[in-house]
């Protein structure tokens, strides 16, 4: 791998880490596209670098949100309101991917990387993206009780499977289940931290640094983290005014090229 490419990498990772597309199908599809060679580098320890690129990203992105709900809340603990604290919601919504993500790890990075399963969850979760577009919805942020943040949960659980998009199975949950877009976007990425975090920190314990090739994990990291927090505020600012259907329809094509690559 070279510097332009772990640039690239990073890239495609902070785009489609963030836009409801599959970030897990775009990196299968671009190395074979620019005939990457990534034998210089750790794979895992590459990888983790990139997510941790991503998880800054939505930190920056999200940091005066985070910082007015941990206020709120410890306002609503002050006074009992144990249930209206999105914290604590947020902490539920975080344990089926967990608990899937433990039971399920071997399984997820093996048999459901196959192409078929890929392009199917693809077209599913996006022609479940049209559906949702075409409901009206109602409920806001305040609406969210534990049990939407579970179900919620669940679907990002789901989103563990290669294909499916973790914001994008995250907020076409949230909008089927009669939440407005611009509070499903939201709460999609608050429920996301988490994890994203509780990945960064386990799988970094296998992190190993050293040689040339720590320079293409440090530029990966920081190509993630621009586009990343370039694609992230887009996406927020984008979906306020705009529905999923773009989105939807990007994929569909996506599912078509995988199909046609793994003939």
């Amino acid at each position: 791998m070279t510097t332009v490419q772990s640039v690239i990498m990073g890239a495609v990772q902070g785009v489609t880490e963030f836009l409801p597309i599959s970030s897990s199908a775009h990196l299968v599809v671009i190395p074979w596209m620019f005939d990457m060679d990534e034998g210089n580098v750790h794979k895992l320890t590459y990888d983790v670098m990139l997510h941790f690129g991503t998880l800054l990203s939505l930190l920056a992105v999200y940091a005066g949100r985070l910082a007015a709900v941990c206020r709120d809340d410890l306002r609503k603990a002050r006074k009992g309101a144990f249930g209206q604290c999105l914290l604590l919601k947020i902490a539920v919504g975080t344990i089926p991917a967990g608990v899937a993500g433990i039971l399920f790890k071997d399984t997820i990075e093996t048999t459901l990387r196959a192409p078929y399963i890929t392009v199917f969850t693809l077209i599913a979760v996006s022609f479940l993206m049209l559906l949702a577009e075409r409901m009206h919805t109602t409920r806001k942020e305040g609406d969210i009780s534990f049990a939407f943040a579970l179900a919620i949960g669940v679907a990002q659980a789901i989103a563990l499977v290669p294909g499916t998009s973790r914001s994008g199975i995250t907020i076409t949950a949230a909008i089927l289940l009669g939440l407005k877009r611009s509070d499903a976007v939201d709460f999609s990425f608050l429920l996301s931290i988490p994890i994203v975090l509780g990945v960064s920190l386990y799988e970094g314990r296998h992190v190993s640094f050293g040689g040339s090739e720590s320079f293409l994990y440090l530029v990966g990291a920081l190509s993630a983290f621009v586009f990343g927090t370039m694609s992230l505020k887009f996406l927020i600012g984008y979906l306020r005014k705009h529905s999923l259907d773009v989105f939807a329809y990007y994929r569909i094509g996506l599912a078509a090229l995988i199909t046609l690559l793994s003939l």
